[in-house]
């Protein structure tokens, strides 16, 4: 069982971020993709604080670098990534917006080629291709009741989010790979950074959304956003850097873009079943991520 401890913490991750993007998209209407990013943050910090404190384990770093490795993961990861993806779950919503996550592996695989020497073999490259085309695929279905296209600037939000998420994850890799860290530790360093750097943010550029986010929060449905927060941030974080401290950022990868097969029997079961094109698409670009790693 603890040959597959990674791969099952990756897919848990994947099924815990989609119900926490069903539950954003619900609940964080009265909240921009920033303002949702920052109460995501303040609520799952001390609780992974928390956690690391029961668990009585102490920092144990081999060397700054992990420090610096894992603080910058989350400035890029959380901070700009999460943003990037809450801001396209309002443009394109979550279906749409989990798929652009499909981007991520072959990201992840383009970093992994340039700066840690490992090179993209032709299966690669066609997989990629692979998943690219399956993406297009469910993008270019425009349902009956929509009047207007699917947004550019949502579909841009969607692919800067991925590559936020591959650059933060394969930071974080090598942070766990070269040096020692615990999963959790990992975990709350990298929300406490993201949530650190967008607090800073918003106080050197958008002062006034500060308090416009407590206006906010009076009109958006607490319940379901903590519940959100915890599934979503506290728990799949905890688990993606699990995944990643026992397989490669790739395969991690691949197993954490599950998260939108994990909405089709989802919203089947809400009674939102979705097109055969929708369908089609997630499972040709599943296979293009699963061809990467044959």
């Amino acid at each position: 069982m603890e040959a597959y401890l990674g791969h099952i913490a990756a897919l848990t991750a994947a099924l815990f971020w989609t119900l926490a993007t069903l539950l954003y998209n619900q609940a964080g209407s009265f909240l921009s993709s920033a303002q949702l990013n920052l109460v995501k943050g303040l609520v799952a910090t001390p609780l992974l604080l928390l956690a690391l404190v029961l668990s009585q384990r102490a920092f144990a770093f081999d060397g700054t670098l992990a420090l610096y490795l894992l603080l910058l993961s989350g400035v890029i990861g959380i901070t700009i990534g999460d943003t990037l993806y809450f801001s396209a779950l309002r443009r394109v919503g979550p279906w749409h917006a989990m798929l652009l996550e499909y981007l991520a592996p072959p990201f992840a695989a383009i970093l992994a080629w340039s700066f840690l020497n490992e090179r993209m073999s032709l299966v690669e490259v066609a997989a990629a291709s692979i998943i690219i085309a399956g993406i297009l695929l469910v993008l270019s279905e425009r349902k009956p009741e929509q009047q207007q296209p699917i947004k550019l600037s949502g579909i841009f939000a969607g692919i800067g989010a991925a590559a936020c998420q591959a650059i933060g994850l394969v930071l974080a890799f090598e942070a766990l790979n070269d040096f020692e860290a615990n999963p959790l530790e990992a975990a709350f360093l990298r929300i406490a950074a993201g949530t650190v750097a967008l607090t800073l943010a918003l106080i050197l550029l958008r002062p006034k959304m500060l308090k416009q986010t407590r206006s906010a929060l009076r009109h958006t449905s607490l319940p379901w956003l903590l519940c959100a927060i915890v599934m979503g941030t506290f728990l799949a974080i905890w688990l993606q850097q699990t995944a990643i401290a026992y397989i490669s950022p790739g395969v991690a990868q691949t197993l954490l873009a599950t998260a939108p097969l994990w909405l089709i029997p989802i919203q089947w079961l809400r009674g939102q079943p979705l097109s055969l094109r929708s369908i089609s698409g997630g499972l040709v670009s599943l296979a293009g991520i699963s061809l990467l790693f044959w």
